[in-house]
C-alpha cells in the first residue's frame, strides 16, 4: 500500500487486478420484481471501480483520501428516526414498525467530486442516513456499525443513466476532464439523461435542511411473495419563507448555514415511501421517476434533528471517517436496479481502498 500512496502505475495495475475478486459475489437480479442484469453490466461495474480506484490513488498521494462521489460534507449531526405511531400493513417492513425509534447519524454533503469547491455553485446535494441500533443480519456489513442500515438520498427524484456501459463510460471519461472528451457525454446520456444531468448540476440552496431528497433508485420492501418495491423521499416539515432563502458564494457557507440553524432551534424532515403500483414503473429505468399522482409518497415516520453544535474538528473527523452504502442493510430492504448493483462493487472498493491508504497517515 505504500506504494498506492505515491500513486505509482504497479500499485494501480495491482488495484485493478484485485477488482475482479469483488464482482464474485454480486448481486443477484430479482426477476419477480423485474431486475434484469444486463450483458456487460458484471464487468462494467468492476471497470468502473477500478477507474474510479486510479482516480483516488492520483488525487490523495499525500494527505487524507476522500469518496470519490460526495467528497465535501456539509457536516455529520445526530437524529432520531421515528415511526409514526400508526402504519399500514403493506407499509409495514423490516425497520418500518408503528412507533419504532432509532438513533441516527445524517451526513449532508455536496455532489461535485471537487471536495474544495465553492458551495454556492450548481451541484447535487445528499443526505445519507445512518440508522443505528438495528438488530439482524445485514446484506453487507458496516464494520463501523455492525447495527446499521443507511439510506441513501440525492436532491433530485432522478437521475441521468440508466444502463451499466453508460455509467462507466460517464465517469471514466469526466475523471479525465478532457474537454474533447467530454463532449462525448450527450451521445452517452441520451436526451433525457442529458437534460436530467443539467438539472441536477444546476441546483443552488441556501440551506441542507431546507432540501428535498429522493432515493431515486428502488428498493425491496418485506420478503416473500409479498415484496414490493419501493422508493423513499426527505422532505422538510416546515416550508422556509423566500426571504430565509439566500445563496451565497463562499466555499463553506452551506456548513455555516447549518450550524447556525442548528445551534438555535431543531430542525425536521418527513420521511415518506412511494410503493410501485405495477411492473409499468420500472426499477432498472431510474431517468423516468415514479409518476407521483399514481404512486403518491406516504408519510411513514419524521427525521428529527435537534439544537447541537456538530461543527467541531472532532466530529468533521469522525464524519469523514464514516461509510455511508445502501447495501448496509437488512434483507427485507435490498437495493434493487443496475445503479444499486453496481454501487454494491463500487463502494466497496473505494471504501477498502481509503481505509487503507489513510491507515498510513
Amino acid at each position: 500500500i505504500s506504494a498506492c500512496l505515491v500513486g505509482s502505475e504497479m500499485c494501480i495495475r495491482d488495484r485493478v487486478k484485485m477488482v475482479p475478486k469483488i464482482v464474485v459475489n454480486y448481486p443477484q437480479a430479482d426477476s419477480y420484481l423485474g431486475e434484469k442484469i444486463g450483458t456487460t453490466e458484471v464487468d462494467d461495474a468492476a471497470k468502473l471501480a477500478a477507474n474510479l480506484s486510479e482516480k483516488i490513488l492520483s488525487d490523495y498521494t499525500n494527505g487524507l483520501a476522500r469518496r470519490d462521489a460526495h467528497p465535501k460534507a456539509h457536516g455529520c449531526v445526530s437524529a432520531q428516526f421515528k415511526m409514526n405511531d400508526k402504519l399500514a400493513p403493506e407499509l409495514q417492513a423490516g425497520i418500518f414498525q408503528p412507533g419504532a425509534k432509532y438513533d441516527a447519524i445524517v451526513r449532508f454533503s455536496n455532489g461535485s467530486p471537487n471536495a474544495s469547491g465553492d458551495d454556492g455553485n450548481g451541484d447535487t446535494r445528499g443526505m445519507a442516513i445512518k440508522i443505528l441500533g438495528v438488530e439482524g443480519e445485514k446484506l453487507f456489513l458496516d464494520p463501523g456499525y455492525p447495527n446499521a442500515v443507511d439510506l441513501i438520498q440525492i436532491s433530485a427524484p432522478y437521475f441521468f443513466v440508466n444502463d451499466s456501459s453508460g455509467y462507466t463510460e460517464f465517469f471514466r471519461i469526466a475523471n479525465k476532464g478532457v474537454s474533447f472528451s467530454l463532449l462525448k457525454i450527450p451521445f452517452i446520456l441520451g436526451w433525457d439523461g442529458t437534460i436530467n444531468a443539467a438539472k441536477m448540476m444546476s441546483q443552488k440552496i441556501s440551506n441542507p435542511l431546507d432540501v428535498e431528497y429522493f432515493s431515486v433508485t428502488p428498493y425491496q420492501h418485506g420478503l416473500g411473495e409479498s415484496r414490493k418495491a419501493i422508493k423513499f423521499s426527505s422532505s422538510p416539515c416546515k416550508v422556509t419563507s423566500k426571504k430565509e432563502t439566500k445563496v451565497q458564494s463562499s466555499p463553506n457557507f452551506l456548513r455555516h448555514a447549518m450550524q447556525d440553524r442548528l445551534q438555535v432551534q431543531n430542525s425536521c424532515f418527513d420521511f415518506k415511501i412511494q410503493t410501485r403500483p405495477d411492473a409499468s414503473f420500472e426499477v432498472e429505468d431510474v431517468v423516468k421517476e415514479w409518476d407521483a399522482k399514481k404512486a403518491p409518497f406516504v408519510s411513514v415516520a419524521k427525521i428529527i434533528i435537534p439544537k447541537q453544535l456538530f461543527d467541531t474538528a472532532a466530529l468533521n473527523e469522525a464524519c469523514e471517517g464514516m461509510t455511508y452504502n445502501p447495501w448496509h442493510t437488512l434483507a427485507e430492504h435490498k437495493p434493487l436496479g443496475t445503479i444499486n448493483r453496481m454501487r454494491r462493487v463500487v463502494y466497496q472498493t473505494i471504501s477498502t481502498l481509503r481505509s487503507e491508504m489513510n491507515s498510513k497517515h
